[in-house]
């Protein structure tokens, strides 16, 4: 992939961020006063998970492995997923136990990518 494409993806996860923020705003609206701060930082999942590393990654002109890129976005769309759903669960008043395993997929996937990324890097394999 090309530099302008890490730069791409860094501008696709800001308009996800700002869709994330909107959707907050929008949900604790409408909740009767209910706040949670899964639901208030949401859109930083997104910002901080994607945009500043794709950001980083085009300006040093890094590119990362297919595989380390798949990782990481599913990883982050589990945290996302999960951060969503644990505000809306608390805001709703109940808890599942479910939601549990959105934080471990996206951790176990998102640890994997960066593992695959270092091993590229280690290894002098190109990433492209």
């Amino acid at each position: 992939m090309s530099i302008s494409g890490e730069r791409r993806t860094a501008l696709r996860y800001l308009l996800v961020s700002a869709l994330c923020a909107v959707f907050a705003l929008v949900y604790e609206l409408f909740s009767h006063g209910v706040l949670s701060w899964y639901m208030a930082l949401l859109p930083l999942w997104p910002l901080l998970g994607g945009a500043l590393p794709f950001g980083v990654m085009a300006r040093l002109h890094v590119r990362p492995a297919q595989l380390t890129r798949c990782l990481w976005h599913a990883g982050l769309a589990a945290l996302t997923m999960g951060s969503l759903m644990t505000g809306v669960f608390e805001i709703y008043g109940s808890m599942s136990s479910l939601v549990r395993v959105y934080w471990t997929a996206g951790a176990c996937l998102m640890a994997a990518g960066l593992a695959d990324f270092v091993w590229c890097r280690f290894r002098g394999r190109n990433t492209k």
